[in-house]
């Protein structure tokens, strides 16, 4: 990565257990699949040497349990935020300009993360609707100016898009 540029990786939290229907959006966690699948893109993050400077987390129990597959007690800065609970783009986008670290990593929720993603890449709304890009547990790449004080639509140059399912060849 260059001196000037800065990355972002978006990570969409795991699946959730939807098996007791009592407990609040907020408070679900993540199902076994979730957990595994949380941990599989963990260990590939640490794999590719992206270990994060700073790390935005939504508060939701899932988004939580997705952050602590990656670590318990991050040697980084971590910022656990209410305003990340189903954040819409405008949140989104306000909570990154207010961030430092040349690689930050942002765990949350969709369809927030995904019309981020499509805001980065300059997608067309009528295309962005039709492409679902960030099943959970997936993770995305971007390369990123150095200046994120005003992040403005095609700003970012997207890496990649990894998925558990792409990593199915490793152990669970």
């Amino acid at each position: 990565m260059a001196d000037k540029l800065r990355e972002l990786l978006i990570w969409r939290h795991a699946k959730s257990d939807w098996s007791n229907e009592d407990i609040s959006d907020k408070e679900r966690a993540l199902s076994e699949r979730g957990r595994r699948n949380a941990k599989k893109m963990a260990d590939w993050l640490a794999a590719q040497d992206l270990l994060p400077d700073v790390i935005l987390c939504s508060t939701a129990k899932r988004a939580q349990q997705t952050l602590n597959r990656l670590c318990k007690d991050c040697d980084v800065q971590v910022f656990n935020l209410d305003s990340l609970y189903l954040a819409n783009l405008s949140t989104l986008l306000a909570e990154l300009t207010k961030i430092e670290g040349k690689r930050i990593l942002l765990i949350g929720h969709n369809p927030g993360l995904q019309k981020l993603i499509d805001y980065l890449r300059d997608l067309p709304v009528e295309q962005s609707s039709q492409v679902k890009l960030l099943p959970t547990a997936a993770i995305a790449q971007f390369i990123m100016p150095a200046d994120w004080s005003q992040l403005e639509r095609g700003d970012g140059k997207l890496v990649g898009i990894t998925r558990p399912k792409d990593l199915q060849n490793q152990s669970n």
